[in-house]
């Protein structure tokens, strides 16, 4: 039943993107071509046609797909679950935490979406602009770089796991705060989103003093950079490599703790209308 359900869920948010990821690389293309091949018209208008309106489309496109996304996520956990859909959802044999991971899920491929779409999109402009013989170049530099070091692979794979706890992070604290709000009796609207606040709030002060607790109880190290040799840089890759991991088992807590509160809010103090 929950893979049915990821379907459902999945199916009502692609009809919304594939059409938009879609437009937004078919006007790259355009925008890219337009001004890849150097095209001259006259007039200001046939100007502004070919060249400043597929930019502006790209740009207000792009940034309108993450809004449209961050949208979609609150309404569809909001009105789906705490809402009138709600009694259906909650009809169905599904548990509260195969709703919740589910909407989850749903988030997370619409956010990596939008970005995918962004990345082709940039790839896109670039190559028909003819700038992929100096993008091949840098590729071909950082992958000897790489090589050379190693551990900087690590550093970006800890890097887009950080990015992507951090993505979770934000959905499941907009999740969090809804179902808080949903506590209320009246003004739901207004007791989420100070609840969203409030427990980010709630969340880096915990972070902050956790923090102060390591450095109070362990030996904090110097983190000021001067490479002047190999084994210098090594050991600064070291030291962020560990950050990075501090980060990462921060953010794990983090999620955890908003998953299991939203969780539990919806399994014992559900609340529909």
């Amino acid at each position: 039943m929950f893979g049915k359900l990821m379907k459902y869920e999945l199916r009502d948010c692609l009809r919304i993107f594939l059409p938009l990821w879609g437009a937004i690389l078919v006007i790259a293309l355009i925008n890219g071509l337009t001004e890849g091949i150097g095209l001259s018209v006259s007039g200001r208008l046939m100007e502004f046609i070919l060249h400043i309106l597929p930019a502006l489309l790209l740009f207000g496109l792009s940034f309108g797909m993450f809004v449209i996304a961050l949208i979609i996520i609150i309404r569809r956990f909001y009105s789906g679950l705490l809402g009138e859909g709600g009694y259906l959802a909650f009809s169905l044999p599904v548990n509260a935490a195969q709703h919740i991971t589910a909407k989850f899920f749903t988030s997370l491929i619409m956010i990596a979406g939008c970005v995918l779409t962004g990345f082709f999109a940039t790839v896109i402009l670039m190559a028909a602009r003819g700038y992929l013989g100096s993008a091949r170049e840098f590729l071909e530099k950082t992958g000897k770089f790489l090589s050379l070091y190693p551990k900087t692979g690590i550093l970006a794979a800890e890097l887009v796991l950080i990015l992507l706890l951090i993505t979770s992070y934000t959905v499941l604290r907009l999740y969090s705060g809804i179902a808080v709000g949903h506590l209320f009796n009246s003004h739901r609207g207004l007791w989420s989103v100070i609840a969203v606040i409030g427990i980010g709030w709630i969340l880096n002060t915990a972070s902050i003093w956790i923090s102060r607790l390591f450095r109070f109880f362990g030996n904090s190290p110097s983190i000021e950079i001067n490479v002047n040799s190999f084994l210098d840089l090594l050991r600064y890759l070291n030291l962020l490599q560990g950050v990075f991991g501090i980060v990462i088992g921060f953010l794990i807590a983090g999620n955890v703790v908003l998953w299991l509160a939203t969780w539990l809010i919806l399994k014992k103090r559900l609340n529909i209308l």
